[in-house]
């Protein structure tokens, strides 16, 4: 029944009753005027009862038995399932977000505008120890740091802060905290422990680079200077300008191990094509030849080198790490100091071994030893030469050849350095 059927029914019952009157016949047209008022009514109950019924459960569709409320539910049923599907869109989304979240290296946790934790990633529980069970909790009594209370106060203007990890006290955390609006804020964390490394590794090198250089450039200014100022005989002449050739080879040197260290670390692995066969034997016996105008009379190199056992890959790298190597060997052996070269297979590769009877290395230096400019005994290394590049550009082309470089020593008895390279088919 539609919305005007009560006026529809009243016209009815008023039509009836006036016809009874009209005509005299006033009791029967009121009798049919009654019938027709208890059938409409009884029809509202009816329908207010299957309306009653399919209330409990508007989610399904509404039958036709509603009558006159079928279209008013139909409304009803329409804007629930719309805002069902709303809801279900919304949620899928959170779902998404958290889930994305969750996989961020970088932690979050969302705050009230009391500083109390409303949500938090899977990050936040590696960097801070946060877990779910501590949402609706204030987020200063669960990492409890100076910095965190300055960072969430309002009193300074301050958004980032540094702190060590709660977790772990080898790692360094940025934290950072996003106001949004007047209810909310995002506190995010990130671990910036290896930046941090890196940014202390470039200190150090420009600091090393330019002490390195500051030595020979200070040494040859001097003797320029001492040339430009006085009359100097020829013989005194010469002898000057054979002194500058030390410090002008140690610059050389430096500047041609940067080049290659910069090279190495920019240049992408080698390709197949750029790799060939290289008879590591023949290398070797020519570069212990080489490197003999670096020993004295009392050092012993001895080579045992197993012909017809090649590698591929890169000739002028490889000849680097071979001489580099074995100049190290050289320089930090004793008097008398035996070093042995060995090249050879095992078990399916090839391995180059170099040993020498040198001071030895602390174990705490061994990890070390391959990072630019660093000093297992700053006193003697400039006594001893070399840059302070050549592990480190070994390290580099190994790394680019599948390998890496290993270390043996006991202090007072020597070091072994070793490494192993596929063998060539």
């Amino acid at each position: 029944m539609s919305p005007s059927a009560p006026i529809a029914l009243t016209v009815v019952v008023v039509g009836l009753l006036a016809v009874g009157w009209f005509f005299g016949v006033i009791l029967w047209t009121t009798g049919a005027a009654l019938v027709i008022v208890f059938l409409a009514y009884a029809q509202g109950i009816r329908d207010r009862a299957e309306f009653a019924r399919w209330a409990k459960r508007p989610l399904k569709s509404p039958p036709d038995s509603l009558g006159r409320f079928y279209e008013d539910s139909k409304s009803l049923h329409d804007a629930l399932n719309l805002e069902r599907s709303r809801n279900r869109r919304w949620l899928g989304l959170a779902r998404r977000f958290r889930d994305t979240s969750d996989l961020i290296p970088d932690a979050w946790i969302v705050l009230d505008q009391r500083m109390m934790i409303e949500a938090v990633n899977r990050a936040a529980t590696t960097l801070l120890g946060l877990e779910q069970t501590d949402v609706g909790r204030p987020i200063s009594a669960l990492v409890r740091h100076p910095e965190i209370i300055r960072l969430l106060s309002d009193e300074e203007d301050l958004n980032i802060v540094e702190i060590t990890s709660p977790t772990d006290d080898q790692k360094k955390l940025e934290l950072r905290l996003i106001r949004i609006g007047e209810d909310q804020n995002i506190l995010m964390a990130r671990d910036v422990t290896e930046l941090n490394r890196l940014l202390s590794m470039r200190q150090d090198f420009i600091a090393n680079v330019s002490h390195e250089l500051r030595s020979p450039l200070t040494v040859l200014i001097g003797y320029i200077e001492s040339i430009y100022g006085e009359d100097l005989d020829p013989d005194t002449t010469k002898q000057i300008i054979h002194r500058l050739d030390a410090p002008a080879q140690r610059m050389k040197s430096l500047v041609d191990d940067l080049l290659t260290l910069t090279r190495l670390e920019a240049s992408p692995e080698p390709e197949l094509d750029d790799l060939a066969r290289i008879d590591c034997a023949t290398l070797i016996h020519a570069i212990s030849q080489e490197a003999s105008s670096l020993k004295n009379e009392n050092h012993s190199i001895s080579l045992d080198l197993e012909r017809n056992l090649s590698v591929m890959g890169v000739g002028d790298e490889l000849h680097s790490v071979f001489m580099n190597l074995l100049t190290n060997a050289i320089r930090y052996s004793p008097d008398g100091g035996q070093i042995t070269v060995r090249w050879y297979q095992l078990e399916g590769n090839a391995r180059f071994e170099i040993s020498d009877e040198g001071l030895g290395i602390a174990p705490e230096h061994i990890t070390r030893i391959t990072e630019r400019f660093y000093r297992v005994d700053p006193s003697s290394f400039r006594a001893k030469g070399g840059t302070g590049l050549g592990l480190a550009i070994v390290k580099h082309v190994l790394r680019r050849h599948q390998s890496s470089l290993q270390v043996k020593s006991k202090q007072s008895e020597g070091s072994t350095f070793y490494f192993d390279l596929p063998r060539a088919e």
